[in-house]
């Protein structure tokens, strides 16, 4: 008698919705921290209705961050303009401070800034759900809970939860900050498959550059806890995938910033239909200055939804109001897009030697790499920022070193100083300027391993186990064996000046395999 094939496993069916928050993290000092999130309604099966089994720090149901992917989350239910409550807890469980009612926009997106002093430490937030402000979305729960009886919906009002890092106002430490595609993830985002992939990749299948996952944990290790954020400008529904992968290689972070997409192209319909048919604006500067001004904008906000300029100088400077007047910052990207101009720009913004209608202006004129990408209102609200860092802050520059992997997808380091100096105004060079630092090209985590180390910032051990882990990994296609480790060392791209870190390095890497320690 012959079997029966195997039948395939049926997909589970969904049988409700259950309405979370998606967090993250988020760093802050003794007297201006904040909190951030999303309010979505997740369809979930049967089984899924086990509270007890659910992560509400990733908004994750058990066993989901092995399968969860950017697409899944792609259809995620914004829920319009939910009414929440935000609680702050110790790491002892006990609840020290409450928000006043919070309330979420139109993509379900909240934020609320607390300026109640808070000891320094690490602490939990709790997001409760009260209400809606929508008539909308009012109107559509009531016609799911009618058709469905009891649902999720409407059951407990704890939806979310989040990580908060309070740094004290006189901290002095280092504050580290990284890009994620091709400076952390091997990322392909060069073709049109490749970042279609990315889509339906699970957190397993998210590859780290080899390297990179020890060089965050030694940061970390050697600097006194120091705090770590990731700014990427992938979609903001790659949060619980990114999470998930950055907790699959035992990295501890503070926050992930995404972009909002739906809200930037949201934004460009509005605006966009407001210069067509603003009259005043044809009066005051013509029918061919407007025209040229809608063309701009138009180019330069399609331009937004892929570039980074904007939108990472505007992270960055949102962030440094949220930390510590004397910390030191040290900014880590790649080649492959702006970062190398975004960190200079951000320095210069700091010290104050660009500010004002002239940094507006600057910014609004700005064609870096051929692209338009930086619109006036952009442009405004980054010199407003300036200014509010330069009025808590100083004029102090707190960048202490810029970190820029090498790809085989950017420019080398001549086409990259060529398109630094075309893009910054006459007069300034950063790399004869002692207020700036200026970036340092090197590759990957053995690179930025020894630059560290030639800071003071890791020890010889550190670079040593930071390159020692690299060895097993994947990289273009191929397993790095020892000898491949020992070349890509020898090959190591750094400044003259880290020469010697280097040649150390090379020497100690090749004791360890006649010891045979690396396999």
């Amino acid at each position: 008698m012959s079997e029966e094939p195997d039948s395939k496993p049926e997909t589970a069916k969904l049988v409700d919705k259950k309405r979370i928050a998606i967090c993250g993290g988020t760093l802050g000092r003794e007297n201006r921290y904040y909190i951030r999130g999303q309010v979505v309604d997740a369809g979930i099966t049967e089984e899924m209705r086990d509270d007890s089994r659910w992560d509400l720090l990733t908004g994750l149901f058990e066993g989901q961050d092995k399968e969860i992917t950017p697409f899944l989350d792609y259809g995620l239910e914004p829920v319009r303009k939910p009414i929440l409550v935000a609680e702050i807890w110790d790491e002892t469980e006990n609840l020290v401070h409450q928000s006043p009612e919070i309330k979420g926009d139109d993509g379900g997106f909240f934020f609320h800034e607390f300026t109640k002093p808070l000891p320094p430490g690490k602490y939990s937030f709790r997001i409760l759900f009260k209400r809606l402000d929508s008539y909308r979305q009012f109107t559509k729960d009531i016609a799911y809970l009618n058709q469905k009886g009891k649902s999720e919906i409407s059951g407990s009002s704890l939806i979310g939860k989040g990580k908060l890092r309070i740094l004290s106002e006189d901290y002095t430490g280092y504050v580290t900050t990284s890009d994620i595609d091709q400076t952390y993830l091997a990322t392909d985002i060069h073709s049109n498959k490749g970042k279609l992939s990315t889509l339906f990749e699970t957190p397993q299948q998210k590859l780290p550059l080899p390297g990179m996952p020890a060089l965050y944990r030694e940061i970390r290790l050697a600097t006194e806890d120091s705090p770590l954020c990731f700014i990427s400008a992938s979609p903001h529904f790659f949060r619980r995938t990114l999470l998930s992968t950055i907790r699959s290689h035992s990295i501890e972070t503070e926050s992930l910033h995404l972009k909002y997409l739906e809200g930037t192209i949201k934004g460009i319909v509005e605006k966009f239909w407001d210069s067509v048919t603003h009259p005043t604006k044809f009066i005051t500067d013509g029918i061919l200055g407007s025209m040229e001004r809608i063309r701009k904008f138009a180019g330069a906000s399609f331009q937004s939804l892929f570039d980074q300029m904007s939108y990472k100088l505007t992270i960055l400077l949102r962030d440094r109001l949220y930390l510590p007047t004397r910390s030191k910052e040290i900014l880590i990207g790649d080649n492959t897009e702006s970062d190398y101009l975004i960190f200079l720009l951000y320095q210069y913004i700091l010290s104050g030697k660009m500010s004002g209608k002239e940094l507006e202006d600057y910014l609004y004129r700005l064609n870096f790499l051929g692209r338009d990408a930086i619109t006036r209102d952009a442009a405004k609200t980054i010199a407003e920022l300036g200014a509010e860092n330069r009025k808590i802050h100083g004029d102090l520059n707190s960048v202490s070193l810029v970190l820029i992997n090498k790809t085989t997808h950017g420019p080398d380091e001549e086409e990259m100083h060529w398109n630094v100096q075309s893009a910054l105004p006459a007069g300034i060079d950063p790399f004869k300027q002692k207020e700036v630092h200026p970036y340092i090209l090197t590759e990957g985590a053995p690179g930025f391993a020894v630059v560290l180390q030639d800071n003071g910032i890791l020890d010889t051990s550190a670079v040593f186990r930071v390159v020692a882990d690299m060895a097993g990994e994947w990289m273009e296609g191929k397993v790095i064996d020892p000898p491949a480790l020992m070349e890509w060392i020898q090959n190591l791209t750094l400044p003259g000046d880290y020469q010697d870190e280097k040649d150390l390095i090379i020497e100690g890497l090749k004791r360890a395999l006649d010891r045979e320690e690396i396999t």
